[in-house]
């Protein structure tokens, strides 16, 4: 096991990968969204994600913008908070808005799947 994850960490593989829930709560509150319609949607989709290869693929700050805004666009709400530039910091979290809509792929189809229950 020490072999395989020191050959992974040569490769840049990052294992210090934290759990976004707490950061997806807290970029909730941030953009003004209600705990208990947005700010639970996007915990739910975070705890989904894990059935997913994007944890392994993405920063936690990305994971947790990309559940917050797929919440917020579920549930109609204004999405100014997380798009203007005004909003969330996205150099200040580690991420750029590029490697958030690299994670709709993903988190869509969990999407389509909440919809329809």
């Amino acid at each position: 096991m020490g072999l395989e994850r020191l050959m992974l960490e040569a490769s840049g593989f990052d294992f210090r990968n934290r759990h976004p829930q707490k950061l997806v709560i807290k970029l909730a509150k941030l953009c003004g969204y209600s705990r208990e319609t947005v700010g639970k949607k996007a915990y739910y989709i975070c705890l989904d994600l894990y059935r997913t290869l994007a944890p392994l693929k993405q920063t936690t700050s990305t994971l947790a913008i990309a559940c917050v805004e797929l919440a917020a666009r579920i549930l109609d709400a204004n999405l100014d908070p997380l798009i203007d530039e005004k909003g969330i910091s996205y150099k200040k979290l580690g991420t750029t808005r590029e490697e958030v809509m690299g994670q709709f792929p993903f988190s869509w189809t969990f999407a389509q799947t909440l919809m329809n229950v």
